[in-house]
């Protein structure tokens, strides 16, 4: 292989190798406040977190389906613990979005160009379900899916069945679902498919910080080229003895 062909495997290679990144779903999960977030430490260019609790959906590049949802804020409001500013095994002072007695899930959409590209990382968390048309009352079988840059599942996880069998704010059963995936991701959908009675919270999102080459490309790339300069040199060397002789 000549030298210009070992260069431009080697920089194909260090551009490709930090974005290989196989897709995972991830949950359920405890998760009682954002310090519980599998994200939480890692590096982003941005991310986002809705807690709801200015009574709104109001993060950019993000929209919710169906329209029916409501920001739950009352007796039977079950928000992620921290969200009210302590840890105390009640959720009933903060705020979630919840069902509104409309709808068996919640599906998100994310906007690329408001966001100027689409979020790496993407999680949300299930706090309680009521009523159910099927099973115990306070308990229903939850399922999350991911859809990549091109509107592709990413798959499926689930059906897992959780609640405590209470609607009294206890937050001991919420419970984080989340995807990752170097292209991007463009929807999430999580369904309760045996209730429109339910609450999720902790909207979360945002694009990794792109990881620097590992030690095994750089050191490929630093071979490509220490190969190509001693190429030339040999080529040059030869040119002169030539030119003398």
């Amino acid at each position: 292989m000549g030298h210009r062909k070992i260069v431009i495997a080697t920089l194909a290679a260090l551009l490709v190798v930090p974005r290989i990144a196989a897709a995972a779903l991830i949950g359920p999960t405890p998760y009682l406040s954002s310090a519980d977030s599998p994200f939480d430490g890692q590096s982003f260019s941005w991310f986002y977190m809705e807690d709801f609790e200015d009574g709104l959906l109001n993060t950019p590049g993000v929209t919710v389906s169906p329209f029916t949802a409501a920001i739950a804020v009352d007796g039977y409001t079950d928000s992620v613990d921290g969200d009210d500013g302590a840890i105390d095994g009640s959720g009933s002072d903060g705020h979630s979005l919840w069902s509104n007695f409309a709808s068996s899930y919640f599906q998100f959409d994310f906007d690329a160009g408001t966001l100027d590209a689409l979020p790496t990382h993407v999680g949300l968390v299930w706090t309680d379900v009521g009523q159910v048309t099927s099973g115990q009352y306070g308990t229903g079988d939850v399922t999350f899916e991911a859809f990549d840059q091109y509107g592709t599942t990413l798959g499926v996880i689930g059906p897992f069945l959780l609640g405590d069998g209470s609607i009294s704010g206890e937050t001991r059963e919420d419970r984080f679902f989340g995807a990752i995936n170097a292209g991007g991701i463009s929807r999430i959908i999580i369904r309760a498919p045996t209730t429109n009675d339910w609450e999720v919270d902790n909207l979360q999102y945002g694009l990794a910080v792109q990881p620097v080459p590992e030690p095994a490309t750089a050191a490929l790339l630093l071979t490509g080229l220490g190969l190509m300069a001693t190429r030339k040199l040999r080529a040059r060397t030869g040119a002169r003895r030539e030119q003398r002789s």
